[in-house]
C-alpha cells in the first residue's frame, strides 16, 4: 500500500504529489489527512497524506518514517475540494489544502458524534406571500437532498434573512448543517444576534477578527457537531461541517467574496462545488446581484426567486439627486445640511456615506502641480487630520504633512477631495452639539470596535453615522430616516469595466438603510454626473433597468458574462526584469491561444509597496482553454525568485 503525499512547504517545482510506501506498523494511522514525516532528498521533511493507492509505478519508493498527528487535518472530500480549487484557480495544491485545515494548521480535531446543545424547536414567523413562494421552492430542494442553486432577488428590507432562517430550521430538523456567509465582518455581530435569538447554541462564528484561540474553539465545535450553523466571512466556507445541507451567501455581489491572495478563489464558485459534493442547496441573496449571477439566472442556470416588496408593504425611500456643480462652498449641499438638521431635531438618526476615508483625498501644489505620492506605491497619499499625517492606504507608509511643496518650495499646498474626517468637521460646524460616530477602517482597526460602534449607534448614543463602504450594507436600525451619499461619483471614475455596476450597487444598498421600519425614510445623493445611468436607475431603486443597460454595454465590449478573464500580474524591484519576464510569458501564451492576449502593460497602479507591476489580461469565451494555456506556459516560464507572479482567474479587481 502506498501513500500519496504533498510537502508541507513546497516551491512551484515541488508542489506535486509524491508516492511513499506505508510500513506495516503505520497502516492503522496513515490515513487521509494525516501529517507524516518522510525522507525527501537528503533530508527529512513533513507532508500531508492526501490519498492511498494499492500500486505505484514509481521506482525506488521510500518509506514514511512516522505519522506525526493524532487526528486527520482534513477529509477525503476536502482533498477533492482543494484539488479542484488548485486546478480551477491555477494555484498551489498545498495553498488550497491550507484553506480546509484547522486555524493555525497545528491542531487537528477528531470529528465526533453530534453533541448539539440548545433549542430543538425553532420559532418560525409567518412568511409573506412572496416569502412563502420562495421558501416552498427552497424547502422542496432541501428535502429532496439534491444540488440546487437559487438567486433570492429581493429589494432591501424585503425579508431575505427570514427566508434564510426558515430554510436553515428545516436543514437542522434533517440533522444537517448550514453555512451562512456575510461580506463584511462588521455585519457579523448583528446577524449573529438574530441567529442566536432563533437557534441558540447551534451557532458557531468564524472570521479573521477572532483570536487564534477563539477560532480553534469554534472550529472544534463545528467538527464535533456541537454547532451546525456556521456564520462568518469568506473563510467560514471551509469549516469542517458534517452533512452539509445549505449554503447561504448574503449580498453575493460583494468583492470581499473574492480572495486577494493565492489561491484567488471566489466564494460563489467554491460554494457551487461544495453543493455538488454534498448534494446541498446554495442561496445567493441580494437586492443588487452581480451582473454575472443575474445573467446566469436569466439563462436558467440558477433559479430566480423574487421578493419585490418590503415587509408590510413599506415604501422604498424617495431619492433626491443634488447636482453638485451648483454647490461651491461646502462638501455637504445646502439641501443635505437642512435635512440633517430637521432629522436630528425630530430625534431621528442619519447616515452619511462616502467612498473614502481620511480627511482629504490628496495633497497638491497649485504652483507646480506636484502631487504628494507614496514613495513605494504609485498612488497619492491621503491626509489624516487626527494625526496630522499623510498616509498611504495601500502600504500604510506615513509622513508629516508638509507646509511647503517638496518640489518647488512654494507655500501653495492645497488639500483636495473629501474624507470621513472632513465631513465630520463640516457636520459638527453646521449643527452645534450633534453627536457623531465615524465608522471607517481607521476607526474600527481594533478587535471588537465594530461591535462597540454599531451598538452605540443602534442605542441612539449618536445622531449621525459617517462611514465608508461598511455602512452601505446590512445595517438595520429603525430610527435611521435619512441617508446622504456625499459623493456618488468616486467609483465611476475608476478604469474598470465594473465601475458603473459597483456605483449602482453601493448607492442602492446605502439607500436601503433608510426607513426600514415604522418611520418613513429619505435619501439624498450628491453627484457631479446626475445623468449617468447608474445614478439615475439607483434613484428609482430599479435594478432591472440598470441591468438591461449594463448588459448591452458588456455585450458590445465582450466583457463578462460574455467572456472569461484571467489576469497575470508580474511584480519586482527591477522594472526591466519585470517587463522582460512578462514579455516572455506573453510569448509562451501566444503559442497556445491565438487571440485575446492584452499586454503586457504597466498595471493601473504601476508601483505598489516598492515593486513595479506589469499585467497581462487574457480574454476569451472558454475558461478551460485559458486556464490550460496559463498552466502550460507557467511550466515553461522561468521566473527568477525576485519576481512575483499573481495569477487571478476571473478577477474582480482590475487595478
Amino acid at each position: 500500500m502506498f501513500a500519496e503525499v504533498i510537502l508541507a512547504k513546497a516551491t512551484p517545482r515541488l508542489d506535486k504529489i509524491y508516492h511513499y510506501e506505508i510500513p506495516e506498523e503505520l497502516k492503522a494511522t496513515a490515513k487521509i489527512g494525516a501529517q507524516v514525516e518522510m525522507p525527501f532528498g537528503r533530508r527529512m521533511t513533513v507532508g500531508y497524506l492526501v490519498g492511498v493507492v494499492a500500486e505505484s509505478s514509481v521506482k525506488g519508493i521510500k518509506k514514511i518514517k512516522a505519522v506525526t498527528s493524532t487526528a486527520p487535518f482534513f477529509t477525503e472530500k476536502q482533498v477533492e475540494l482543494a484539488k479542484w480549487i488548485a486546478d480551477y484557480y491555477c494555484s498551489f495544491l498545498i495553498s488550497a489544502l491550507r484553506l480546509v485545515m484547522p486555524p493555525g494548521g497545528k491542531r487537528p480535531v477528531l470529528p465526533g458524534e453530534s453533541q448539539e446543545e440548545g433549542k430543538s424547536e425553532f420559532a418560525l414567523l409567518p412568511p409573506t406571500d412572496e416569502q412563502k413562494i420562495a421558501l416552498d421552492t427552497v424547502l422542496a430542494a432541501i428535502e429532496a437532498e439534491k444540488e440546487e442553486k437559487f438567486l433570492l432577488y429581493g429589494v432591501t428590507g424585503s425579508g431575505k434573512t427570514e427566508v434564510y432562517m426558515q430554510a436553515i430550521a428545516r436543514v437542522l430538523q434533517m440533522e444537517k448543517s448550514a453555512i451562512v456567509l456575510v461580506p463584511e465582518i462588521s455585519l457579523t455581530p448583528q446577524l449573529v444576534k438574530r441567529f442566536k435569538d432563533r437557534f441558540g447554541n447551534h451557532i458557531a462564528v468564524l472570521h479573521s477578527h477572532l483570536t487564534l484561540k477563539q477560532r480553534n474553539i469554534e472550529w472544534e465545535r463545528v467538527a464535533t457537531g456541537q454547532a451546525r450553523i456556521i456564520v462568518g466571512a469568506r473563510s467560514a466556507l471551509f469549516a469542517p461541517v458534517a452533512n452539509l445541507g445549505l449554503i447561504v451567501i448574503d449580498e453575493e455581489y460583494e468583492n470581499s467574496y473574492k480572495q486577494d491572495k493565492n489561491p484567488r478563489y471566489h466564494v460563489r464558485e467554491v460554494a457551487f462545488y461544495l453543493a455538488k459534493q454534498h448534494s446541498a442547496v446554495v442561496i445567493l441573496g441580494s437586492a443588487t446581484p452581480s451582473i454575472e449571477t443575474y445573467y446566469a439566472a436569466e439563462q436558467g442556470e440558477i433559479k430566480k426567486l423574487t421578493l419585490s416588496k418590503r415587509i408590510d408593504d413599506r415604501k422604498l425611500p424617495p431619492v433626491e439627486v443634488i447636482d453638485m456643480r451648483h454647490e461651491k462652498r461646502f462638501i455637504l449641499s445646502q439641501k443635505l445640511r437642512d435635512e440633517l438638521k430637521e432629522t436630528i431635531s425630530r430625534g431621528e438618526q442619519a447616515i452619511l456615506f462616502i467612498n473614502r476615508r481620511g480627511y482629504f483625498t490628496f495633497v497638491m501644489c497649485r504652483e507646480c502641480g506636484f502631487t504628494l505620492q507614496c514613495p513605494a506605491c504609485s498612488i497619492s497619499l491621503t491626509y489624516h487630520a487626527g494625526e496630522s499625517k499623510l498616509r498611504c492606504n495601500r502600504c500604510d507608509y506615513s509622513t508629516e504633512a508638509p507646509s511647503l511643496c517638496p518640489q518647488c518650495n512654494s507655500s501653495a499646498i492645497t488639500y483636495f477631495g473629501t474624507g470621513t474626517q472632513r465631513i465630520e468637521k463640516e457636520v459638527a460646524d453646521a449643527i452645534p452639539g450633534v453627536r457623531i460616530i465615524r465608522y471607517d477602517r481607521d476607526s474600527v482597526s481594533k478587535r471588537g470596535s465594530h461591535e462597540v460602534l454599531f451598538s452605540a449607534f443602534a442605542e441612539k448614543k449618536a445622531d449621525v453615522l459617517i462611514g465608508t463602504q461598511m455602512v452601505a450594507k446590512g445595517l438595520d436600525i429603525a430610527n435611521v430616516t435619512l441617508v446622504g451619499v456625499v459623493s456618488a461619483d468616486t467609483a465611476l471614475r475608476l478604469p474598470d469595466f465594473r465601475a458603473a455596476e459597483r456605483t449602482f450597487q453601493l448607492l442602492t444598498q446605502v439607500a436601503g438603510r433608510a426607513g426600514r421600519h415604522h418611520l418613513p425614510g429619505k435619501v439624498i445623493i450628491q453627484t457631479y454626473d446626475p445623468e449617468n445611468y447608474a445614478i439615475q436607475t439607483a434613484t428609482r431603486h430599479d435594478y432591472d433597468d440598470f441591468y438591461n443597460e449594463e448588459i448591452k454595454r458588456r455585450q458590445e465590449l465582450n466583457y463578462p458574462p460574455y467572456s472569461k478573464l484571467i489576469s497575470l500580474v508580474f511584480s519586482g524591484k527591477d522594472v526591466n526584469k519585470v517587463k522582460k519576464i512578462a514579455e516572455d510569458a506573453k510569448n509562451f501564451l501566444s503559442k497556445r491561444i491565438n487571440s485575446g492576449i492584452l499586454g503586457p502593460a504597466p498595471s493601473v497602479i504601476s508601483k505598489l509597496r516598492g515593486a513595479w507591476r506589469y499585467q497581462i489580461l487574457l480574454k476569451g469565451e472558454n475558461l478551460d482553454e485559458l486556464r490550460q494555456a496559463v498552466s502550460e506556459s507557467l511550466e515553461k516560464l522561468v521566473v527568477p525568485i525576485e519576481i512575483k507572479l499573481a495569477v487571478d482567474v476571473e478577477p474582480l479587481n482590475m487595478l
